[in-house]
Order: C-alpha cells, then sequence, then structure tokens
C-alpha cells in the first residue's frame, strides 16, 4: 500500500487536499480511483490509513480515517560527509535514511569533487526512501558547512567518530558502546580521502574518535553506509 509523507496535522476525519505532485503520482501513475486507501504519516501524528474522497487530473484529496501506527522515536545519527557526484549522492542519501541517519550535514572539504548541492532534490530523494523503508520522520538536512569551521563548533551533545584510512587502532565495532548515553555522528571524508591537514586536525581534536573500517581502502559512499549499518546492529 502506498505511504505518503505529509507535513500536516493528521487527525480522524480531516480532509487534506495532497500536493500537485502527489496528486500526479496517485492518479497518473499509480492509477489509484476514488475510495481506495492510502497510508500517511509524519513524525508528530504517525501513520494514519487515508481514504481518497475525490480527485480529477490535478487534484487528489483524502479524509483521514484510522490510526495505524503511534508515533515512533527515531535514535538521533548524525552523518557528516562531503558531498558526492550525482548518482553516488542520490545513492547514499537513500541508503543512509534506510539505515537511520536523522542528520545529514554536507561539508566542504580540500578534496571536495563538486561544489553543487541542490538541497531540494536532496529533501525529495529524503522523503521519497522514508516513505519506502516504512520510517516516520525525515531526515534533516542541514546547511553545508567548511570542513574547519564544523570542527571548530562541533555540535557538543553527539559522540563524534571518524573512519581513517590505515588506522592502526581499535575497529569501529570495537569502539562502539551500546550504554553511551550520547548520539553518534559520523565523519567520512571525500572522494579522493582527506588530505593530510584535514587528517592532522581530525586526530588533534580532543572531541573526535578516529577508528578503523579494517585494512581496505573504501569508497567514500561504502564508508559511510558501513559505519551506519554497523551502527544500526551494534547501538540503536
Amino acid at each position: 500500500m502506498t505511504r505518503l509523507y505529509l507535513n500536516q496535522t493528521l487527525i480522524e476525519k480531516a480532509e487534506i487536499a495532497l500536493s500537485l505532485e502527489q496528486s500526479h503520482h496517485i492518479h497518473n501513475v499509480l492509477r489509484y480511483k476514488k475510495e481506495d486507501v492510502i497510508r500517511v504519516f509524519n513524525e508528530t501524528n504517525g501513520e494514519w490509513f487515508a481514504k481518497i474522497i475525490a480527485l480529477t487530473k490535478k487534484q487528489v484529496i483524502i479524509e483521514i480515517q484510522h490510526q495505524h501506527l503511534q508515533p515512533q522515536n527515531t535514535a538521533t545519527l548524525w552523518l557528516a560527509f562531503a558531498p558526492l557526484k550525482q548518482d553516488a549522492n542520490t545513492f547514499l542519501l537513500e541508503k543512509a535514511t534506510e539505515l537511520g541517519v536523522t542528520h545529514l550535514q554536507p561539508l566542504w572539504m580540500e578534496r571536495s569533487n563538486t561544489q553543487r548541492l541542490n538541497h531540494q532534490r536532496w529533501e525529495k530523494i529524503v522523503t521519497e526512501a522514508s516513505q519506502q523503508c516504512e520510517r516516520q520522520d525525515i531526515p534533516k538536512i542541514l546547511e553545508s558547512q567548511n570542513f574547519i569551521h564544523f570542527l571548530k563548533d562541533l555540535p557538543s551533545h553527539v559522540k563524534w567518530l571518524v573512519a581513517l584510512e590505515r588506522y592502526q587502532g581499535p575497529i569501529l565495532s570495537k569502539t562502539l558502546s551500546p550504554e553511551s548515553l550520547l548520539p553518534y555522528g559520523f565523519i567520512v571524508g571525500p572522494e579522493g580521502g582527506f588530505s593530510p591537514s584535514e587528517r592532522k586536525l581530525l586526530e588533534s581534536n580532543p572531541s573526535v574518535q578516529p577508528t578503523s573500517l579494517g585494512p581496505r581502502i573504501l569508497r567514500a559512499e561504502t564508508a559511510a553506509l558501513s559505519v551506519l549499518a554497523i551502527t544500526q546492529t551494534m547501538v540503536l
């Protein structure tokens, strides 16, 4: 059954007009008809069944029926990363959403291979991924920051880790602790890796704990998804 994210109050008997894009998808792509039922959700009101009560070529109106799921709390999980090329970005955003990331922090680094960030497109990608993977919230996409400025003002309520190439210390699975009182955040380098000066800053920052993902050199998107998957199984 189709799920749609609605940033509106969901209560029984409420009538809601879907956006033009959502209406087009429901009517022209999925070929839903009047009286058909879909599911709608958001992080505040949980998930509800909704019935289509009117539809035209451009507009679909639904009526909220009854609640399917109560609101769910998602454990806070940050990913700070250098934006990748378009296809890799799409893949990373989709999978990070599926793996429970709540905050996405784009960073500009010395070896970043793109300086372009389409915030509206990113929002669409994570929204569609949330609809598909049955989570109730949408990851927050934060304003992009310069890497050095970000390190100088790290959010203090997060336990920050960074996976470094050829790091001789503990691997990530030995670093994570299910008893941690702080949510985790991960810093991932660009496709060319951290520059020597960036690595030095990371290793000297007392608020960042270096760790290893093993002996192999991973692509940026592989490294990001590896840390998230390991965290999902051990902590969340």
